[in-house]
């Protein structure tokens, strides 16, 4: 083979993609956000294209860990951890995320997310949000409604997922993601910020999940530390606690057993809050715990 012809084994296909990808302003967005790096350009494009195909292999592994060897279940399980996770937020910070108007930059230690990388809330346009449907809920079989709780944030991705119209994804206004965080909270949903290296190693997306189809916490009850603490945990005031269970069922982590009194288990808390909210009495608030990872502290 002479030198053309192995040229044109690399020029052509590159010329290809630069067409390919420059067809939308949004495509030629991401190119310029991930600089020279092609093979992250790749990985975010069929991520931020292809949200559902990209997840279903992973969703296959949770759930068939006898097909594969430990080392390679547990070796993937650990990667997965490392490049794509997420930290519960209670419903105060999750708020604020959302309110955002200046850009900014917090560029968190493994004390807040306890992660060798993709730690960093960097929102360049922090009022450009997006919803979409939920990948999660629509790889379930029997999925909890409504679909549209995944709000993106900042650019290039709203724009990206919204001109490709990545599982139903619309623009919405700070005041609409405020809505639908509120909606969710009044359905038990856990608020959560997604990481990950197809982002640029950064926040990209803020979920409000659910434990029967959040892939997240399926990882988390298989014992991959995919989510992280939000620093807080549940506290019960036992004198005023009547022992309704609201807060037993509620729970997504399975933290709390009721027996002559609420016993809170603080390995398995998280510090949502959802049971704080669910408690008729007010019986149980959230506290900082100096053992878990540190609360996401926003300027």
């Amino acid at each position: 083979m002479g030198w053309a012809q192995r040229a044109a084994i690399v020029v052509v296909p590159f010329i290809a993609g630069v067409l390919w990808f420059g067809r939308r302003e949004s495509a030629q967005a991401l190119v310029k956000f991930h600089g020279g790096r092609v093979h992250d350009l790749l990985h975010s494009y069929f991520y931020f294209r292809w949200n559902t195909v990209y997840l279903k292999p992973v969703k296959y592994v949770l759930e068939h860990p006898e097909r594969f060897s430990e080392s390679i279940y547990r070796g993937a399980g650990r990667r997965l951890m490392q490049t794509h996770h997420s930290k519960v937020l209670d419903t105060g910070t999750a708020r604020r995320l959302v309110g955002i108007e200046e850009p900014i930059r917090v560029n968190n230690s493994e004390q807040v997310l306890p992660f060798e990388k993709a730690r960093d809330i960097i929102l360049d346009n922090p009022g450009s949000i997006a919803v979409t449907d939920c990948a999660c809920r629509k790889l379930a079989g029997d999925p909890c409604g409504p679909l549209d709780v995944c709000l993106v944030l900042g650019e290039p991705f709203v724009s990206f997922v919204v001109e490709h119209q990545k599982d139903n994804a619309r623009r919405i206004s700070p005041a609409e993601a405020l809505a639908i965080l509120e909606r969710e909270h009044e359905r038990g949903r856990v608020h959560t910020a997604w990481f990950k290296d197809a982002a640029g190693d950064r926040l990209y997306s803020i979920c409000n999940c659910c434990s029967c189809c959040c892939l997240g916490f399926r990882a988390l009850s298989h014992g991959f530390d995919v989510v992280a603490s939000s620093g807080y945990v549940a506290r019960v005031d036992n004198e005023a606690c009547v022992l309704c269970e609201a807060c037993k069922d509620a729970c997504h982590f399975g933290a709390l057993k009721v027996a002559e009194t609420v016993k809170i288990d603080p390995d398995r808390c998280m510090g949502c809050g959802v049971c704080t909210r669910e408690c008729p009495e007010n019986a149980l608030s959230l506290q900082e715990d100096p053992t878990k990872a540190h609360p996401l502290v926003l300027p």
